[in-house]
């Protein structure tokens, strides 16, 4: 039967706003964004430790699909689908178990608060629990969901044999739909704010390729005294919102010459100057559907205190997304960011933990459904970069390249894991974005952070090592955090004499030579490890004996200091922390039993490193 429309006051000055041109939500909800590139779906949300509440709003008078998938697709993905007709909403909970009309969800566990249509758009409320033990529905989780929408032009006669929507009115869109939002903190005035903005300079947006990034270097206008950074925003030239899908400003290392202010070029090419490419600490984050970034009111980003390590010199990476190939775009979007003289009470930072960023860093083989890497931020190396300061972390960016699938961040202290510092088991390359956590986390001398990164190889025939370009890989977190400490690096190299012997029984190599060189055995000597490596048939027994041997054994601390320099502990061994006390797994809602195996497998203790050398020498 049709549930009847819920004409309140609220849907009411929703329509008159729509007369006016533009989305208004009926409600206040706490997150939006747009699901499609030219403006006709958006999406506003709210939530609390149960509950969800969608409100869709999509350009049609005719029927609007909303739902969850697992990858972008339509198979196995959790659909809502509804339209107003005659004064009356129509609205179902589906499920995908193809390509093809959602079946009816036998049980539904969406409610619809609301339906309306006005002149151009239909808008339909509806919520939902973030778990409803449903297996035919997808739980909404913490990291990155694939949203996807489809609509048409016309309702359907019936609830069943809805007519296809076409490949132009359907699409997808990553989107941390559990993200925080904290209450922005009240800005300075008049003179006390200070706006500049990194703008690209009417850049001609290649048209015979769809994905062009492209790097603009800025020099840091000189200022008399110390700023504070408090807030940052994009700046998305008019017509543009679809052709700019990320933006990522990094601080360079000292040392970059003056005449490079202004310059600009593709990023990852060759003819890229070799300073630039080592500007790879993110400062600055945001993507396509997202808003501004604030710091919280205790801390600033600061500048102006080079002396002190504050950049002179930023890169800005813009991701342009050009699917249709069109000739005529001519951009000039960038950041708008906001500054201060009136400082607060910290200075924030980036601290960079995860893998060294070059082909030491990581080695990952190919054909893998599931291997993982490890980047430690050992307590020797933070001990010495904080002189025995905490610090608190209160945002981070989890970063791999095209190959990475899930990321997170592990606290432990004292043995004793404590709650993830960020977790994304749904990664998302095209979704960059500092994110707040849900409560500020105090990080002390002694403690250890290990940066987890998944990946999927099946699809590559060699071997993935670390680096700057996108089809090499990373595994970082940028770390925002308060005090400022002379650490902006803490990461860590694998050792690869264990990894080769792990997976290829090799014995000796000479790394006089880059890559280094096979010495023994003798079937492989004076072969590099890389032709090694990719010699390999990689059997699941073999890439489980190499990620065991390079990554969770012992590591190789990389120990930077803001000047280039390095701490005492850089280049030295370190040992796999034992986790005593791995984190309990949250229980579900649905289900009282619990996995207490989930977190456990990702560090080897002493035992299991003992039990795998003897195994390695039998």
């Amino acid at each position: 039967m049709p549930l009847r429309m819920n004409l309140y006051v609220a849907l009411a000055l929703a329509l008159f706003s729509y007369c006016q041109a533009e989305v208004t939500p009926t409600d206040t909800y706490t997150h939006d964004a747009a699901l499609d590139d030219f403006g006709k779906v958006h999406l506003f949300w709210k939530y609390d430790d149960t509950t969800i509440t969608f409100e869709v709003h999509a350009e049609t008078l005719g029927y609007v699909g909303f739902g969850i998938s697992p990858n972008g697709g339509m198979t196995d993905s959790d659909i809502v689908i509804g339209w107003v007709k005659d004064g009356n909403t129509y609205f179902k909970d589906r499920f995908a178990s193809r390509n093809g009309e959602p079946e009816i969800d036998d049980q539904q566990d969406y409610e619809l608060i609301g339906g309306m249509e006005t002149e151009t758009h239909t808008v339909l409320t509806f919520s939902r629990k973030i778990d409803t033990c449903d297996e035919m529905d997808r739980v909404v989780t913490s990291g990155t969901l694939r949203l996807i929408y489809a609509y048409h032009d016309d309702d359907p006669e019936t609830e069943t044999g809805l007519p296809y929507h076409g490949v132009a009115q359907r699409g997808s869109r990553s989107i941390h739909v559990l993200g925080v939002a904290p209450a922005e903190p009240e800005m300075p005035t008049g003179d006390d704010l200070l706006v500049y903005e990194f703008l690209n300079p009417n850049v001609s947006v290649p048209h015979h390729q769809d994905t062009t990034y492209w790097c603009q270097a800025f020099k840091i206008p000189p200022l008399d005294r110390k700023h504070h950074m408090i807030k940052y925003e994009p700046i998305v030239q008019e017509g543009h919102e679809a052709l700019v899908h990320h933006i990522l400003i990094y601080q360079c290392r000292s040392g970059v010459h003056e005449d490079y202010h202004g310059f600009g070029h593709e990023c990852y090419s060759p003819n890229m100057p070799q300073n630039l490419t080592e500007c790879t600490t993110v400062i600055i984050s945001w993507a396509i559907g997202g808003g501004g970034f604030s710091l919280p009111e205790e801390a600033g980003f600061s500048l102006g205190d080079i002396e002190g390590g504050d950049p002179d010199f930023v890169l800005m990476e813009t991701h342009y997304d050009n699917p249709e190939f069109k000739d005529t775009f001519v951009d000039s979007s960038g950041m708008r960011v906001y500054y201060t003289p009136i400082l607060r009470k910290y200075d924030a930072a980036v601290l960079e933990i995860g893998n060294g960023v070059s082909a030491y860093g990581q080695y990952i083989p190919p054909k893998a459904t599931s291997f993982t890497t490890y980047g430690y931020c050992s307590q020797e190396c933070f001990i010495d970069g904080s002189d025995g300061t905490s610090i608190t972390i209160f945002a981070n960016m989890l970063h791999a390249h095209l190959a990475g699938i899930k990321l997170r961040t592990r606290h432990i202290r004292d043995g004793v894991e404590q709650p993830m510092i960020d977790e994304d088991n749904s990664y998302d390359f095209n979704l960059q974005e500092m994110r707040y956590l849900k409560e500020p986390v105090e990080f002390k001398p002694g403690d250890r952070l290990i940066s987890e990164c998944t990946y999927n190889t099946e699809d590559r025939t060699a071997v993935t090592f670390g680096g700057l370009s996108t089809q090499e890989e990373m595994c970082l977190n940028f770390v925002y955090y308060y005090p400022r400490i002379q650490l902006p690096i803490c990461q860590s190299n694998p050792i690869m004499d264990f990894g080769m012997y792990a997976c290829c029984n090799v014995t000796e190599l000479d790394y006089s030579t880059v890559p280094p060189t096979v010495v023994a055995p003798s079937e492989y000597a004076g072969q590099s490890v890389v032709d090694v490596l990719n010699a390999q048939e990689w059997t699941q027994e073999q890439l489980e004996n190499f990620e065991i041997g390079a990554y969770r054994l012992a590591y190789q601390n990389l120990c930077d200091k803001a000047s280039g320099e390095h701490h005492p502990t850089h280049l030295t061994l370190g040992a796999v922390p034992e986790i005593k006390e791995p984190l309990k797994p949250e229980v579900s809602v649905c289900d009282s039993g619990a996995d207490f195996n989930k977190y456990h497998w990702s560090v080897v203790s002493m035992t299991t490193f003992s039990a795998f050398i003897v195994k390695l020498l039998l």
